[in-house]
């Protein structure tokens, strides 16, 4: 059985949407069970910190590392969670607006950095070769090597 590139495409591609999708609802579902344990006061800062810090745990022990998660920043993570389960959509445009500040910063700072790489246009070999076959001294020109 022969299968053309374009159908093994085809079927990544789905597969890629069918789990994009089940992602989102995922996270819908998430954000509701989230909102509803806020809602009731059974999900509080102090918890969440917590649970934070016994997930970064969790993890960096199964990596083979001892490293705990400073408490401000496991309130930052905090923080951001519940901002987000609060729909506190004013400080969540402020973040974004920060991140997106940074991101151009950054951006601009490696664009200094880094040389200019001009790509050739596609028929540029042809263009070169078709100039080292004309005459020199014609109204084409020629290419001086």
């Amino acid at each position: 059985m022969q299968v053309s590139l374009d159908q093994l495409i085809n079927i990544i591609m789905a597969r890629l949407e069918a789990i994009e999708m089940s992602m989102e609802d995922l996270k819908f579902r998430t954000n509701i069970a989230l909102r509803v344990l806020y809602k009731n006061e059974i999900l509080t800062e102090e918890n969440l910190v917590e649970a934070i810090k016994d997930e970064f745990k969790a993890h960096t022990e199964l990596e083979g590392k001892k490293v705990e998660l400073p408490d401000d920043k496991a309130k930052e993570m905090s923080n951001d969670i519940l901002n987000w389960v609060k729909n506190d959509l004013e400080e969540m445009k402020k973040k974004m607006q920060e991140y997106e500040e940074q991101l151009k910063s950054l951006m601009q700072q490696e664009a200094m950095n880094t040389p200019d790489i001009s790509v050739a246009p596609a028929d540029l070999l042809n263009q070169l070769d078709q100039m080292k076959k004309t005459p020199k001294g014609g109204n084409n020109g020629g290419l001086i090597f």
